[in-house]
């Protein structure tokens, strides 16, 4: 991930540069797989320091604004806003559910671990591993968002717009596909 930071009315240093990086790197690392870029300003003004904090992600950008007597403080309050931004918009995806309440059960999809043997063509490939993993409802947005947050290389879900089950993938150029079913 690309930091840029911008110094407005107050002479560029190393030690601010690094501090902030530092900040942005771990916030970053912790709530996002695939931050793109980041720019940061900071400005003094009299006697008012503007930290300003815009962070691009694959499908959403998040942004902080701060104004202390202190630009390390101004750097702290910012950051502590962007991670609350990224905090709540994880446990946003993670919490979030189309169809719930008492009933309400999630369709269960079974998965199976096919073992192929390489050196011997005369065998099929067996299943070594069966196990049903519930299929949440969401949409296609948040499918997205739910597969950026985690390890996963894809994400079955209930696509909550046509009620068909529906598999969200991270391609090698970066991109994400989605699967689902014909009508």
């Amino acid at each position: 991930m690309q930091v840029t930071v911008t110094f407005r009315h107050v002479d560029p240093s190393d030690a601010l540069r690094d501090y902030l990086n530092d900040k942005i790197k771990r916030v970053t690392k912790k709530y996002l797989r695939n931050a793109e870029s980041a720019q940061a300003f900071l400005r003094v003004n009299k006697h008012r320091h503007e930290a300003e904090i815009n962070i691009h992600a694959a499908s959403f950008d998040i942004s902080a604004r701060e104004s202390t007597g202190d630009l390390y403080s101004a750097i702290d309050l910012a950051i502590d806003k962007v991670e609350s931004q990224l905090r709540k918009h994880k446990d946003r995806i993670n919490k979030r559910k189309v169809k719930s309440g008492p009933g309400f059960e999630p369709t269960m999809i079974p998965v199976e671990v096919i073992e192929h043997n390489v050196g011997d063509d005369s065998e099929t490939p067996q299943v070594i591993e069966t196990d049903n993993m519930p299929a949440k409802p969401l949409s296609i947005e948040d499918a997205v968002l739910q597969l950026e947050l985690s390890d996963a290389a894809f994400l079955v879900f209930l696509n909550s717009a046509s009620e068909s089950i529906s598999v969200v993938y991270r391609r090698n150029d970066g991109n994400y596909g989605l699967i689902t079913p014909n009508a």
